[in-house]
């Protein structure tokens, strides 16, 4: 049985190092990991064989190698891949044969006897080669290649055992690398559909903290300005505020959660410069261990004189109270407090706490507007 030496043991620490690298910064140029195997195996040239989208296969049309010119893969591609008495042993998705060489498979004697080494192989001046396969019982990660030309002597046992101990870092800097991108490519069309939406979205995080909004958030928060505000923080470079009723409000919500199992609040907001906005709140508070919680999904949308959305949206959606509901109802049939008191047999002081509550929930200011809700 083969032992590794000390210069041995070098090379397997600059590949190592390299990966752990990589995992840190979650990023991987392969041309570099390719280009250090190069150097660490003493190989004339050097590829990587992609997996498909679902990990289960090659995806040959992604092929890539150092030296090999894209003509010459192109050909591969499209015919000689039939003949490569390799292609079934490297390109398996099954975790079988991770790490092998050519007369693993097929004597090179007799390799040079194939219309294959003499067509292709031969041109492009391969002819041993290492393969290590980036595969698990999960998934088929893709296929390192390490060639040599025919002045180079052939891959040995030494170098199987250095790319065996390689293995798991290689597969882990692969997977790790390939996760984060995947959850970069899915928080970015996560952003592009928030920005396509025609209302504001406010994200924040158990501190209350904005952890993303779209630009429509923008302008609603320039208009809230006559409010008090708290909470700056930054988006492209440009600092935006957040109201402080919309602070207060998430600081009910959870209050309402905690108390009575409440996850939604909304309200109405009108401005100083007259405008109105309807802001909905959602409490995000499932299980997760990794992130305190809860979180919570903000919408704003813009109402305006001529919209009779304020109308629309039904005393349900206020969360108000039982009594608070039979209260706006009767208010809004234009009863006065004094006459709502009688008929609920409750006092004055009592009725005008209630719309006290029931004018905060719904960011009601004139009892000409409840009278519009409880109509619909």
């Amino acid at each position: 049985m083969c032992k590794l030496d000390r210069d041995d043991l070098e090379d397997i620490l600059k590949i190592v190092n390299f990966c752990m690298a990589r995992i840190k910064t979650g990023s991987l140029d392969i041309r570099d990991l390719l280009t250090k195997m190069l150097d660490v195996f003493q190989s004339y040239d050097a590829g990587f064989f992609p997996s498909n989208q679902s990990f289960t296969g090659v995806d040959l049309s992604n092929t890539f190698s150092i030296k090999e010119s894209s003509a010459d893969l192109e050909k591969y591609i499209e015919y000689y891949w039939r003949y490569d008495p390799l292609y079934s042993a490297q390109f398996s998705p099954q975790p079988t044969n991770r790490v092998f060489k050519t007369d693993d498979i097929i004597p090179y004697s007799q390799l040079k006897k194939l219309d294959y080494y003499r067509e292709y192989l031969a041109r492009i001046n391969w002819f041993g080669e290492l393969v290590i396969r980036l595969c698990t019982d999960d998934g088929f990660w893709g296929a390192i290649s390490l060639t040599r030309s025919p002045k180079q002597p052939y891959f040995n046992s030494t170098d199987v055992k250095k790319a065996k101990f390689l293995l798991p870092y290689l597969i882990n800097t692969f997977e790790a690398t390939m996760f984060l991108a995947r959850i970069i490519g899915e928080h970015k069309v996560v952003e592009q559909w928030l920005e396509s939406r025609l209302d504001g979205i406010i994200l924040l995080d158990a501190k209350l903290h904005p952890f993303f909004y779209n630009d429509k958030v923008r302008q609603f928060c320039l208009s809230l300005s006559g409010t008090k505000m708290k909470g700056v923080f930054k988006h492209q470079s440009t600092d935006i505020t957040v109201p402080e009723t919309i602070v207060d409000d998430c600081k009910y919500l959870t209050r309402m959660f905690e108390s009575q199992g409440v996850f939604t609040h909304n309200r109405i907001i009108n401005t100083r410069n007259g405008e109105r906005y309807y802001i909905k709140y959602t409490l995000f508070n499932q299980s997760c261990p990794e992130i305190p919680l809860p979180w919570f999904i903000i919408h704003i949308n813009k109402l305006t004189i001529h919209d009779d959305e304020t109308e629309v949206l039904l005393l349900k959606d206020y969360k108000l109270s039982e009594r608070e509901e039979i209260i706006a109802k009767y208010t809004g049939l234009g009863l006065t407090n004094k006459e709502i008191a009688v008929k609920l047999d409750i006092s004055l002081f009592t009725v005008q706490s209630h719309l006290r509550n029931i004018f905060e929930k719904t960011g009601i200011k004139r009892r000409a507007q409840l009278a519009n809700l409880v109509k619909q």
